[in-house]
Parts: structure tokens; C-alpha cells; sequence
């Protein structure tokens, strides 16, 4: 029995603006070292500053590579925003396609042998086939988008200047910005 997917996420739990997609794979044998490597890797373009911005852009909220079972089994978990087809399509070029097929030659089921021929469509294929849905699934700012939480973080920054600013202090003593004053007593 195939699972439907929906436009929104997948096979994956939608709680709000957020979907999850959720994967169980196992390692080859002999393989754990060159997984660890590889998902390395795999991190550190996420870690990359020069890929944030396109990161905000598709919506990506959180990704987890769980290796359990004395490293023979592989969790991949992400959650996103956007929909699944071009949130799958603009990681894969965002953290390079080579990146991705270097971690999954190191499963048991992603079996194509020549990973330098590997597409885009045999990456979604293969994401899709292993996908399971959460059986639960919550994000605490479900209904905030990526966007709204950078601007956030720049205008409580800007806000934090304007309060330190000595030449500021005559302009905050107006009423009106009394409610934004208490907020920012917290």
C-alpha cells in the first residue's frame, strides 16, 4: 500500500507553516566512519554563513541525522516551510548534489552504484520511498515563518541600540511607547 503524499509536505505532519519529513535508513556495514564523514560534511554547508540566507529562503527550520543502533541505523529528520517538492529541489542544489549522494551510497537502500550519475529525481525518489510519517508532530512557532523571526531579531537588535543611545532617552519618554518600554523590560 503506497502512502499519499500531499503538496504540502509529502508523506510528513503539517502543524501550521511547518512540515517534517522523516526517514529511516540503515548504514552498510563496514561503513559508520565514512557515514560520520559525510554527514559532517553535510552539516558544515549547512553551517556555511555563505548558504543562510538561501536557507531562510526555502524555510528550513532544523535537520537531524540520528545514527542509533551501534550505528547501523540512520534517522534523517527535517522540518521546513515551504512545499515539499521545491524545498527537497532547492536543498539539493543548495548543499550540492555530490554532498548528498556521498551520505546515502552509505545506506542499504539507495542503490545506485554510480553516485557521480545520481539526479536530483533519483534523490527525491529515494527521499520519498523511505519517508515515514511522525506519529507526532508539534513546533512551538508553528504558525511563524522564518522571515517574520529574522525581522524580529533585526528590529529587537535596532530597538536595543535606539535604548542604549543616550540622545534616544527624550524620545522614549513619550507615552505612547510606554507599552513598547515594558515589553522590552522583560
Amino acid at each position: 500500500m503506497t502512502t499519499p503524499t500531499s503538496k504540502k509536505s509529502g508523506k510528513g505532519r503539517v502543524h501550521g507553516v511547518v512540515s517534517e519529513l522523516s526517514a529511516l535508513m540503515s548504514v552498510k556495514e563496514g561503513h559508520k566512519e565514512p557515514m560520520k564523514a559525510t554527514i559532517q560534511v553535510f552539516e558544515d554547508r549547512l553551517r556555511d554563513p555563505r548558504t543562510q540566507s538561501s536557507l531562510e529562503r526555502i524555510g528550513l527550520r532544523s535537520l537531524r541525522f540520528v545514527l542509533f543502533d551501534d550505528d547501523r541505523r540512520l534517522m534523517w529528520l527535517t522540518s521546513f516551510e515551504s512545499e515539499w517538492d521545491p524545498y527537497v529541489d532547492d536543498a539539493l542544489a543548495i548543499i550540492g548534489l555530490p554532498v548528498w549522494a556521498d551520505w546515502l551510497q552509505h545506506t542499504n537502500e539507495f542503490t545506485i552504484e554510480d553516485v557521480d550519475a545520481v539526479t536530483n529525481a533519483d534523490i527525491k525518489a529515494f527521499l520519498q520511498s523511505g519517508q515515514i510519517q511522525a506519529a507526532g508532530f508539534f513546533d512551538f512557532f508553528g504558525d511563524v515563518t522564518q522571515p517574520q523571526v529574522t525581522k524580529a531579531l533585526r528590529v529587537n537588535k535596532a530597538f536595543q541600540q535606539v535604548l542604549d543611545d543616550p540622545a534616544a532617552q527624550e524620545a522614549l519618554a513619550q507615552p505612547a511607547l510606554k507599552p513598547l518600554l515594558d515589553e522590552a523590560a522583560d
